[in-house]
């Protein structure tokens, strides 16, 4: 006879007694609870810290501390809801299919929040970074943008037009996206200068000594060099060919160099052919690129 058949009479505690005790279903899901609340919460406390020793991404961090927090909550309720008689298998296999259907349901999103995951881990761009994109994704607007927030489902580019773009994750692992910000980027200015010997050689020596001398030109990996490209109907096509470290500075850099250029050929009467031809562009294949 079980002692359980005298509770709560003729009860005396022993180490049999206990132990048939807790072998009841009730009273074993409740210490799987009491037991399992607090370890979720140390270990939940150890895997932040091991996350903030680690190098991972926030999101990515945030991510999987949820994932984690969510698998063991579901092992201690399966686990009490196994001592209790409940059939665990069924419900694991219920969710299985319910897990199954949803995914379907969400395949775009998941296929989004998938591509999320390896744009974080890889690491193609980061956030603050300016990156080019094909046309096809900035649309009607520029393609170049600064990234401002990388999601799980999407990814937020701030375009140079001042338009905040909300682009898929999966369209961003699909395409080719340049990452301007980790090299240095080649500056071509083209200027069509009057034939002459005298105004040419005038016209060299300003321009050197204004990219020698121009804060957001630097030497690496080439010092700027002026090269004289060809004879045009009525011109001499000068180049100057210069490296900026960064891609915001493509524009402010020909911006002001060639208005620096254009105040010192007037104060030293270096003349421009006419039609005045001023052509300013990036080192950039972007054919080649698919933009």
């Amino acid at each position: 006879m079980s002692c359980l058949d005298d509770m709560p009479n003729g009860l005396e505690l022993t180490y049999d007694c206990a132990t048939e005790l807790l072998e009841t279903g009730p009273v074993s899901a409740l210490l799987v609870i009491v037991i399992g609340v607090p370890l979720i919460k140390i270990a939940k406390r150890y895997l932040r810290r091991l996350f903030d020793k680690t190098q991972f991404d926030e999101g990515l961090e945030n991510f999987m501390f949820r994932i984690a927090g969510v698998a063991m909550w579901a092992i201690v309720i399966l686990t009490a809801a196994s001592e209790l008689g409940i059939n665990v298998t069924g419900i694991v296999a219920a969710l299985g299919i319910f897990g199954l259907a949803v995914a379907f349901a969400a395949q775009d999103t998941m296929e989004n929040v998938i591509a999320g995951i390896f744009i974080i881990i890889d690491r193609p761009f980061r956030e603050g970074e300016r990156i080019l994109l094909p046309k096809k994704l900035g649309g009607i607007y520029s393609s170049w943008g600064d990234v401002v927030e990388i999601g799980l489902r999407t990814t937020h580019v701030r375009s140079t037009d001042g338009v905040l773009l909300t682009i898929p994750n999966k369209l961003l692992t699909k395409d080719a996206v340049a990452n301007f910000s980790h090299s240095e980027l080649r500056v071509r200015v083209r200027l069509g200068l009057t034939a002459t010997w005298s105004n040419v050689t005038k016209a060299e020596e300003i321009v050197k000594d204004i990219a020698n001398n121009h804060p957001e030109i630097i030497d690496k990996p080439k010092p700027p060099g002026v090269v004289l490209r060809d004879f045009g109907e009525q011109e001499v096509i000068m180049e100057i060919r210069y490296y900026v470290d960064n891609a915001r500075k493509m524009r402010s850099s020909k911006s002001s160099f060639v208005t620096e250029i254009l105040r010192r050929f007037e104060d030293e009467k270096v003349t421009l052919a006419f039609p005045v031809r001023v052509n300013m562009n990036s080192d950039v294949d972007l054919d080649e690129l698919g933009f």
